[in-house]
């Protein structure tokens, strides 16, 4: 997926589901038929043509999914805001999936693909084909190695997709504060881990919702060892963003 000879592109905000775009498709098939139509898209590795695939972050465990920061409704307002300030006081204001292998246009190209992928209505059987076939019975995978949620629809699609494939341990970290704290808790599969990411560096954890991050400027406030001492959550033996018993886990300022 990176690739070194690509040129960079500029990331600009752009136009959020439901505003200039159509609205993302809520997937209401039973689920006789949610499975009939993961049987069908599983032949062939259909299921990527529809869905685009999966990313590998360096430093996660298994696979991740995620579409351009650009495309972040929150997050874009934080990195507008703090871009041109030397002393960036938000999380956004030097974002990661802004800059680096995430600005090469074959990567920019491939997480548009996933993005026009969400209006397709066989999205939620293409996730769920991918990670069956991808993924063993107790794998971690992330929602959101880049960008965040859209819309209610999608929120509601990715937890028919963590309910369908139980057996996966996932965790999606979120800025969508409101959207999160629309659910009720029974509405979340045992399965997934959501985060609600707090927005100021050195800010006070969100409110309103079981499980948090924050980030930390000062190293012996952290509690990722990936953030504090580099490599990847499996060489630091760390599985923390997955486990509903960790309230909030706190990244080092990078």
């Amino acid at each position: 997926m990176f690739g070194v000879s690509c040129p960079r592109l500029p990331l600009r905000t752009l136009p959020l589901a439901g505003d200039a775009e159509p609205e993302i498709p809520l997937y209401t098939g039973s689920d006789e038929q949610l499975e009939s139509d993961v049987l069908s898209l599983t032949r062939g590795n259909a299921w990527e043509k529809v869905m685009g695939g999966f990313s590998r972050p360096g430093k996660m465990p298994g696979l991740a999914w995620g579409i351009s920061a650009a495309r972040c409704r929150i997050g874009s307002v934080l990195f507008e805001k703090d871009k041109d300030k030397a002393d960036k006081q938000t999380v956004c204001g030097n974002c990661y999936a802004r800059k680096g292998t995430y600005g090469f246009s074959n990567v920019q190209a491939k997480l548009e693909e996933r993005y026009r992928a969400l209006f397709d209505p066989r999205w939620v059987p293409a996730m769920v084909a991918g990670l069956r076939v991808n993924l063993e019975p107790g794998e971690k995978f992330r929602f959101f190695d880049s960008c965040d949620l859209q819309s209610e629809a999608h929120l509601r699609n990715i937890l028919r997709i963590c309910a369908a494939v139980r057996d996966v341990l996932m965790w999606m970290p979120s800025r969508e504060h409101a959207l999160v704290r629309s659910l009720k808790p029974s509405e979340v599969p045992e399965n997934l881990v959501i985060r609600l990411s707090g927005n100021l560096i050195d800010g006070k954890p969100p409110k309103g919702w079981p499980t948090t991050s924050t980030v930390v400027s000062d190293i012996d406030e952290a509690s990722c060892p990936s953030s504090i001492e580099g490599g990847s959550c499996d060489e630091n033996e760390c599985d923390a963003c997955w486990s509903r018993d960790v309230k909030t886990v706190k990244y080092l300022r990078h």
